[in-house]
């Protein structure tokens, strides 16, 4: 009688799924954290440290203290070289030895797409990197990565390269505002058909959501988050954000804050800032005059700008929740970790690349499959926005579009698991079902949503 096969050991499930995300990310692509794959996959930290280990050992990944991990360089090359190995010429061909002009053209695999990854990208960016890859390993896409300084000439060489890797299609995950015009003239001229993670004019098809939808999010967010903060007995709220006029993103932010204050009377006090701490500084010095009776309550275009503006206020002494209350955008991994925990906006990276790899295997066929509805909209009470112990079901009922979830490192009703992860107390929302959408709750398996399930749009 033959023995039972043993199974296999959890750190050995997850080493063998560490090893196929580390091949759909591009060379020196940042690992997601390791609180966060603990959560991805279901196990404690320590679970995913040994897995990881055995990775660095095969010199896959390298860890860098103070950094974070990323993917290597194979072979001879791994860990010679610097963090900015991603943004020099040449990096991608040395990983695979190929280049465009003695690559051997491979036969198109039907599911296979090629990322063309920024390296100007930021915490957001790499969030939806990480998401693409996890999308492909779940729906069996093969993914293959390329560095781009840009979307002229470096943009239509990576690419080129994909295609002679067999890919049938290209995502672009992110890309900076400013470059709108390079990426439109790029896809009008592309031989290989782009998803693209917003809607330019002319190129409808292209985007993962219908068009008709893309910001939609961005504006009743923003005018939910004013509600909150009045239902809070705020009304002094601002908004802070990038002196970036020509950001789509940042119009709908702007238009959606202006709307809502003048339809409740109230004075709109934006806060537009260039890169860098001078100018962050130069806004909290103005802003500071606001703090004295607590009633300064911001918005923030993201959570970067968020905790710059913390950082700032704390120079000057002051903090959140008590001198003024902040909300960012996007929960980013720097969220969590700073003090207090950034309360922020949900942002459904599952939902932007499954729909980004779903549009780019449509595309290749000559049909559109895009997104016809938005998640529903989470806002993460941690300590900077003044909710917590405050949420009570007569609030539920004022933000019925506002789906809550209370998430707080320590005191309260919450405590922290094994791991060390912060697990959500309490989640809310105005309707049971959109519990699923918080994908990144701590202790909630990610990507609850059915992905399935979702509608679509298809033409042919």
């Amino acid at each position: 009688m033959n023995a039972l096969p043993a199974p296999q050991l959890k750190y050995r499930h997850v080493e063998d799924e560490l090893r196929k995300l580390a091949r759909t990310l591009p060379v020196g692509a940042r690992f997601p954290a390791e609180r966060n794959l603990a959560v991805t996959y279901d196990c404690n930290v320590l679970t995913v440290r040994r897995a990881l280990k055995h990775l660095v050992d095969d010199g896959i990944i390298v860890r860098r203290i103070g950094s974070g991990t990323f993917v290597a360089l194979q072979g001879e090359l791994a860990g010679s070289v610097g963090e900015g190995m991603a943004a020099e010429a040449g990096v991608n061909e040395a990983r695979r030895g190929l280049a465009p002009d003695r690559a051997a053209v491979a036969v198109p695999v039907a599911n296979r797409i090629g990322l063309l990854v920024s390296t100007k990208g930021g915490a957001y960016a790499y969030r939806i990197l990480q998401a693409i890859a996890h999308e492909g390993l779940e729906e069996n896409v093969d993914m293959c990565s390329r560095w781009v300084r840009d979307f002229c000439d470096d943009a239509f060489y990576q690419a080129e390269l994909l295609r002679k890797e067999g890919c049938v299609a290209l995502v672009i995950p992110w890309f900076p505002h400013e470059r709108m015009d390079d990426v439109r003239v790029f896809v009008q001229r592309s031989l290989l058909p782009v998803c693209l993670p917003m809607a330019i004019p002319g190129l409808e098809r292209n985007s993962f959501v219908d068009p008709s939808l893309f910001g939609a999010g961005t504006g009743e967010a923003v005018e939910a988050l004013c509600r909150y903060y009045r239902s809070m007995g705020r009304s002094r709220i601002a908004f802070l954000g990038p002196d970036a006029p020509a950001d789509v993103i940042f119009q709908r932010f702007v238009s959606a804050y202006v709307c809502d204050m003048s339809r409740e009377g109230l004075p709109a006090l934006c806060g537009l800032v260039k890169p860098g701490s001078q100018a962050m500084d130069q806004l909290a010095e103005r802003w500071r005059e606001f703090t004295g009776d607590g009633d300064l309550a911001v918005i923030s275009y993201d959570d970067e700008h968020a905790l710059r503006f913390m950082t700032a206020m704390h120079k000057l002494g002051l903090s959140a929740p008590g001198d003024f209350r902040i909300i960012g955008f996007n929960d980013t991994d720097a969220s969590i970790y700073s003090d207090p925990p950034l309360s922020t906006i949900h942002q459904n990276f599952d939902f932007i690349s499954h729909w980004l790899v779903k549009n780019a295997l449509a595309l290749a066929q000559g049909k559109v499959c895009q997104a016809t509805k938005v998640p529903p909209i989470s806002l993460l009470i941690r300590g900077t926005c003044g909710g917590l112990g405050k949420i009570n079901r007569e609030l539920r009922e004022q933000l019925e579009t506002l789906g809550l979830l209370i998430e707080e490192g320590g005191g309260g009703d919450n405590r922290n698991n094994a791991s060390g992860s912060p697990v959500s107390a309490s989640t809310v929302t105005n309707a049971g079902d959109r519990a699923g959408s918080l994908a990144r709750a701590a202790n909630v398996k990610k990507n609850l949503t059915n992905k399935r399930e979702r509608p679509s749009r298809k033409t042919g």
